[in-house]
């Protein structure tokens, strides 16, 4: 049996504001920092043997401050990056509502396969990660691993593992900074607990 934990990045300006973030590299503020250093203190008695973080630095540097705290190195993975909102990238979300009103209304009612342009469905991003979160797993089969992502994401994987139709993706809430914890045994997972942010 292994045990993963799923971990979204720290606060961010673009948070603050309602903007999307998708693949834009945008960094943590110091809301997000001290976010992350909570996050480290909570894993401080938690064994982990691997972080695995998104290549996007807003993860990456989450992944860093708890890594630091447990000794060990994150490790970067473009398939953990968040997905792409393409076209709709660094807006506010009441300005796509009034200049995408019928996308946006599809992409709350049917995200599995409604596609922004120049983005991902939700099916696309399943797609992405699932396979290479799942490698990671089986070359750690009683291992407790983390892997330090994004909401869309982490979205999509609690679906995925749960056998949820990821058109119930916007129904979960995933915080900044939340953890939720998965046992995996080899075929199957189990579901611990979801968007823990009691530390904060």
């Amino acid at each position: 049996m292994a045990k993963l934990y799923l971990i979204r990045h720290g606060e961010t300006d673009y948070n603050n504001t309602l903007r999307f973030q998708g693949q834009i590299d945008v960094p943590l503020n110091q809301a997000g920092i001290a976010q992350a250093e909570k996050l480290a203190e909570y894993f401080k008695d938690i064994p982990l043997d691997a972080i695995y973080a998104s290549s996007l630095q807003r993860a990456g540097k989450t992944a860093e401050i708890v890594g630091k705290a447990k000794g060990l190195a994150p490790i970067p993975t473009d398939a953990l990056r968040e997905m792409s909102f393409g076209i709709w990238e660094s807006m506010n979300s009441g300005d796509i509502q009034k200049k995408y009103a019928k996308e946006w209304k599809d992409f709350f009612a049917n995200p599995a396969n409604t596609k922004i342009p120049e983005g991902e469905s939700m099916a696309d991003v399943q797609k992405r990660v699932y396979p290479e979160v799942k490698r990671i797993l089986d070359t750690w089969p009683e291992g407790n691993i983390a892997f330090v992502s994004h909401g869309g994401v982490i979205r999509v994987l609690i679906c995925t593992m749960l056998g949820l139709d990821l058109n119930r993706a916007w129904h979960l809430h995933v915080g900044n900074a939340s953890v939720t914890c998965f046992y995996y045994w080899g075929r199957s997972y189990t579901l611990d607990f979801a968007n823990l942010t009691n530390y904060l």
